[in-house]
């Protein structure tokens, strides 16, 4: 089947949404269908698409994606769309639905669906979609109350490459850099924005530095919050225990989840949060918010653990239950990669987004 799949996140840049779509279309293609993609131009996207065995087509404006979408449409001959993360597109393909009979399938996150004034362009333009695949049951029941049909809805976890992320790789150039040698690791990845909870894990370290002085937290990632997280360093004087490594290659992503003991991302608002998967993948313990869809990404007392993300006391009480008690945490960490091995893989996540197309 010639798929077009539309989206505002795609590698090279980093980013969870970017992962998925990326995995997906790798997978689709490896199934023998022909996937088109058309995203947002990054930098060193050039050298990026050359190694793909699909079509990749950037653009720099979203006016210009518009024109790419339907010339897309007509000289590759689709016959699906599959629009991720992308709300312009969504628009754009029940159009093209409405003139030309192309079905098109959803893949819905999270946060592109909260905002109260989407509403009535979600209630619009969802109502021709074939199929609304979700990331989450939290998202399910968020569109529910938007009045989507819960039939046309299906939750798909997202998934995680095992043999990329995986407990066998070799942490030494991490931890050789950042000065890691007899540290205990606490890390987080991911975008530095208000909602992540990275302030709260740096509020917590005081009391955590009590139980476990030789702690270091290390923050993976670029945003806007990036200066105010710095102030929040220097007003508590963790400057020697926080290491901001700004962002990091994809090569070396999955070293920076090796070279830790806990994974831990306290995010106010999450539509699945990849990177506790793939901490898991990498057998990493993993600690999020009992909010949004991180509690379909995290199994409570079996991959991870689920905690109040407002309360530092609680922070500091699992972080330090984690890093005196390596036991626990291998057995959580054990459990999460034979998820990830069972259920989270990419190539299983792909049949089942590749049924759903083809139903």
């Amino acid at each position: 089947m010639r798929i077009l799949l539309a989206t505002n996140g795609f590698l090279p840049e980093i980013g969870g949404i970017q992962a998925y779509c990326y995995e997906l279309t790798k997978n689709l293609t490896s199934l023998g269908e022909e996937v088109t993609v058309l995203a947002p131009g990054v930098e060193r996207d050039s050298e990026f698409d050359r190694k793909q065995n699909f079509k990749i087509v950037r653009t720099k404006k979203i006016a210009i994606s518009r024109l790419a979408f339907f010339s897309i449409l007509k000289r590759e001959k689709i016959e699906k769309v599959l629009i991720a993360h992308g709300s312009h597109y969504v628009r754009l393909a029940s159009l093209s639905n409405l003139l030309f009979k192309i079905p098109y399938n959803i893949i819905i996150y999270l946060e592109e669906i909260l905002p109260p004034e989407r509403r009535k362009i979600i209630q619009k333009s969802f109502k021709r979609a074939d199929r609304i695949i979700t990331a989450c049951h939290f998202a399910k029941e968020k569109l529910a109350e938007i009045g989507i049909s819960e039939e046309k809805i299906v939750v798909v976890h997202p998934g995680v490459n095992p043999v990329k992320f995986n407990p066998g790789l070799d942490p030494f150039p991490i931890m050789e850099r950042h000065h890691l040698e007899d540290k205990k690791v606490i890390l987080t990845i991911s975008r530095l924005d208000n909602h992540k909870g990275h302030d709260k894990v740096l509020k917590t370290l005081p009391q955590v530095l009590k139980k476990i002085p030789n702690l270091v937290y290390l923050i993976v990632g670029e945003g806007e919050e990036k200066e105010t997280l710095r102030k929040i360093v220097k007003n508590l004087k963790l400057e020697e225990k926080v290491i901001f490594t700004g962002k990091v290659n994809e090569k070396e992503l999955p070293l920076y989840y090796t070279a830790c003991d806990v994974f831990i991302m306290l995010s106010s608002m999450e539509g699945f949060g990849i990177v506790y998967s793939e901490a898991n993948a990498c057998g990493k313990p993993v600690i999020g918010g009992r909010i949004g869809g991180t509690s379909d990404a995290i199994i409570d007392g079996e991959t991870g653990l689920l905690i109040d993300s407002f309360d530092i006391n609680q922070i500091a009480e699992v972080l330090i239950k984690l890093l005196t008690n390596p036991g626990l945490a291998r057995k959580l960490g054990k459990q999460g990669r034979w998820r990830v091995e069972r259920e989270l893989n990419w190539e299983r996540i792909a049949q089942r987004i590749r049924k759903i197309i083809r139903s």
